[in-house]
């Protein structure tokens, strides 16, 4: 390769550092713009969504409650109330399905669910001030939609005591600047390597704000589960004994 040419690539490979950092930034500003509004966003305190999840031929009736730094998945198998997960700030906790009893999650876990639930209610919102980084990361056409990849880099979270990379790569549409799809690395568990991707689909309006109403799990490709929710209540009473591990 000839020196000039050299010299250009470099140019142009940090012109596109600089280009795809501002590029960045306008994306995550357009999506939170289509979405409601950052101001708007930054006033919920709390959601409650009613839905039904399906998986393995089965629906689930299911209700899903959220405040910052909480979480709660609570559905129904056979007339018995079971939960998937909940986080009350601190810990992690979930129904065993072979005792039906509730179970704490191991430190680590938990340090995850905080790591997800203190983003409460978009990882987007203030992502400069905790310390985040977003990045292009190309263009893909994904379910017939041509998007724009952006790669979200959070802390480093441990798993087996050691710290490994924190990002999410998501999908945003580059017609309307919402995420289709997100995309990441399953980190621990039998799932382990794994490819886990959540599908958003059926954006409705819901007291001024966009939310999808439809998301489908899939692994390495594979669906998993559907979650179909039919109502989103915004800035609802919901009472922190929810979401604290039961005591018999």
């Amino acid at each position: 390769m000839r020196i000039n040419q050299i010299i250009l690539g470099v140019f142009l490979l940090g012109f596109s550092f600089l280009s795809s950092a501002q590029t960045a930034d306008e994306v995550v500003s357009k999506y939170l713009e289509t979405i409601g509004g950052k101001d708007a966003w930054s006033k919920i305190t709390s959601l409650k969504s009613t839905a039904k999840v399906s998986a393995q031929g089965m629906e689930f009736p299911t209700t899903i409650y959220a405040k910052p730094n909480k979480s709660k998945i609570e559905f129904t198998f056979q007339g018995m109330s079971m939960v998937q997960p909940a986080f009350d700030g601190t810990t992690g906790w979930q129904t065993n399905f072979m005792t039906m009893k509730a179970e704490k999650m191991e430190t680590e876990d938990s340090e995850m669910l905080k790591d997800e639930f203190g983003d409460f209610p978009d990882p987007f919102l203030n992502y400069k001030a905790k310390g985040y980084v977003v990045a292009i990361d190309g263009t893909e056409t994904v379910d017939g939609v041509e998007c724009i990849k952006l790669k979200l880099t959070k802390k480093p979270v441990k798993i087996d005591g050691v710290e490994v990379e924190n990002s999410t790569t998501y999908f945003f549409d580059k017609e309307n600047f919402v995420p289709i799809i997100t995309r990441s690395t399953i980190k621990k568990g039998e799932g382990k390597g794994q490819i886990s991707e959540a599908a958003f689909s059926d954006y409705q309006e819901v007291d001024g704000l966009m939310m999808p109403f439809s998301l489908e799990q899939r692994f390495d490709g594979k669906a998993m589960a559907t979650i179909v929710i039919s109502k989103i209540e915004t800035n609802v009473a919901i009472d922190d004994k929810i979401f604290e591990f039961p005591v018999e």
